[in-house]
């Protein structure tokens, strides 16, 4: 896993994707938790699984 700019980019076996976009899912959550308790915002995330980078969009 390694950050590009505003992305988080994660090589991971294929059989493992979902969980892993479960995973990133949840601890977005968790930092917006952490960072503003019960205030209403709301974070734009978009998860994209692709077989190679060019694909990503």
């Amino acid at each position: 896993m390694f950050f590009l700019h505003d992305e988080v980019i994660v090589h991971t076996p294929e059989h493992l994707a979902a969980r892993v976009v479960t995973i990133i899912e949840d601890a977005a959550a968790t930092a917006g938790r952490h960072l503003f308790g019960t205030f209403p915002v709301d974070f734009l995330l978009t998860v994209a699984t692709v077989d190679n980078y060019g694909d990503a969009k």
